[in-house]
């Protein structure tokens, strides 16, 4: 193969046009036998000079200035057709060049074109076969050749350029959770401390032990929330929907919020759980931070292959419009093959996940 068509930056200096000129002195092989004389020798000179710059610059073009470099290649052979030399070297090279050219189909015909104007020439000029036969069937094998190179070459970029992609969007994915599961994580977390640093503060006066009760509270609540982070960031965010249960109970009546529980969340299986219990963390947040709830009920199930979780508050409900907090939890579940429902509870809100069991 002489031009593969990928350029030197691609594939190094291998790939390009310039090793395969080692074959150009194959069209002086019969020189050997028959010493050529001097118009012979300036014939192939000048063809040389025109021949070079069209080879080396081919790889860059594509279209009909490929298609009229090819053509005008495969004529200076047939030029020297007469001149006593292997012309069909340069037929070959004609057919190396416009195997590069797209799409495919337009390469091969042009090939075969080349490969029946050399056959037509050779025999026009009644040449024995051995002068031009060979130079036939290179043409036919070089172009095909080039033609299979190029192709592979595309496939083997549109394959880097897919997995480059798969890496970008892992990347934005993993980006995405880790947002996720920080907001959920810290969003409770810093609530609690919050609401828990208030209480202090406004029993420092009338009751110090309570309020040191509070502050070791906030301290507990802080050495949790930076034990989740990490954990989060490792990838190991979401544990079990029992323990989340709990924790969101004692959050809600830390917040002033009776909370009660129906169902048992260990009938879920630890793989919807841990998907729930990132849930049902942002959910019961949200009724802390914006509810304005008195009362809140959490309710778990499994029925029909399908785990579900209601978190029911009696606030202010109001606008459904979601936010980040939102957003994740739907993402959240939709990757899990579950999904989200908001509604109104009257009076209140309705939040209600499922996942498959």
């Amino acid at each position: 193969m002489m031009n593969t068509g990928i350029r030197d930056g691609d594939r190094g200096w291998l790939a390009s046009p310039w090793p395969w000129l080692a074959y150009l002195p194959f069209y002086c092989m019969p020189w050997l036998w028959h010493a050529p004389s001097s118009a012979q020798v300036i014939a192939f000179a000048v063809a040389l000079t025109l021949f070079l710059p069209l080879y080396l610059l081919s790889d860059r073009w594509q279209g009909a200035r490929l298609l009229t470099a090819s053509a005008l290649v495969l004529a200076i052979g047939i030029a020297l057709a007469r001149w006593g030399g292997s012309w069909t070297v340069f037929s070959v090279y004609a057919a190396a060049m416009v195997g590069i050219a797209r799409p495919p189909r337009l390469a091969i015909g042009a090939i075969w074109s080349c490969a029946g104007i050399t056959a037509a020439v050779g025999l026009v000029l009644h040449q024995p076969l051995l002068w031009w036969m060979p130079g036939v069937m290179l043409v036919v094998m070089t172009g095909l050749a080039t033609v299979a190179r190029k192709n592979m070459h595309e496939h083997n970029r549109a394959l880097s350029e897919a997995q480059d992609e798969v890496r970008r969007l892992s990347r934005t994915a993993e980006r995405e959770r880790i947002a996720r599961d920080l907001h959920d994580l810290v969003g409770r977390s810093l609530t609690l401390v919050a609401l828990k640093s208030d209480v202090a503060a406004r029993l420092v006066a009338s009751d110090p032990a309570r309020a040191e009760q509070e502050m070791r509270g906030v301290a507990e609540v802080a050495r949790d929330g930076l034990a989740e982070v990490r954990a989060s960031l490792a990838g190991m965010a979401g544990g079990s929907l029992g323990r989340e249960a709990d924790a969101s109970r004692a959050a809600l009546a830390a917040a002033g919020i009776a909370a009660t529980l129906d169902g048992d969340p260990e009938s879920i299986s630890p793989e919807a759980g841990a998907v729930l219990a990132m849930t049902l963390r942002e959910a019961v947040t949200n009724v802390i931070r914006h509810a304005g709830a008195t009362q809140c009920q959490l309710s778990v199930g499994v029925a029909e292959g399908v785990a579900r979780l209601a978190v029911v508050d009696d606030g202010r409900g109001g606008s459904f419009r979601e936010g980040f907090g939102l957003s994740g939890m739907r993402q959240r579940l939709t990757a899990a093959g579950g999904s989200l429902t908001l509604g109104a509870a009257h009076p209140g809100t309705r939040v209600e996940a499922t996942v498959p069991a």
